[in-house]
């Protein structure tokens, strides 16, 4: 009975292989693509948190904004090209940071935040309709009360 059925119909394997072929396809995109994705997310994460604890122990608040920069470039180095080529980091402070502390206000805490972001190109996967996808990552870090700064 099974000689007869594959008589019958000798073109259904390839058939079913050209409806089957496109979306497994697409599937293996799709984790490619995320697999991209959370690798850059992670390291983007990395360069914020990595830049706002390096702020954190400078002296002066000239020093933060090349540094948080340089540690945003070296981490974002292991990400796809796409992404270590348009890496950008910005760090922003409250208003007292890096001066002397309040002491009518022992509960205030200065802070350093670093937002690191980048643009991944997914391009190259041909069969998502993704083409590119901004990767932003904020940390913050307090800054301790009784340190001397300048």
């Amino acid at each position: 009975m099974a000689a007869e059925r594959q008589a019958r119909d000798p073109g259904t394997a390839s058939l079913e292989l050209v409806f089957v072929a496109p979306m497994l396809l697409a599937v293996l995109m799709m984790i490619i693509a995320f697999g991209r994705f959370a690798q850059t997310e992670s390291l983007v994460d990395q360069a914020a948190r990595d830049g706002a604890r390096a702020a954190t122990a400078q002296n002066a608040k000239a020093e933060v904004g090349p540094l948080v920069q340089e540690i945003a470039e070296e981490t974002t180095e292991r990400t796809p090209e796409s992404c270590s080529g348009s890496a950008s980091a910005r760090s922003s402070m409250t208003a007292g940071a890096y001066g002397l502390p309040d002491l009518a206000d022992p509960t205030r805490v200065e802070s350093v935040t670093v937002q690191v972001s980048c643009t991944l190109d997914l391009s190259d996967l041909f069969a998502l309709p993704l083409r590119s996808v901004v990767v932003k990552r904020t940390f913050t870090s307090p800054l301790d009360r009784y340190r001397g700064y300048q």
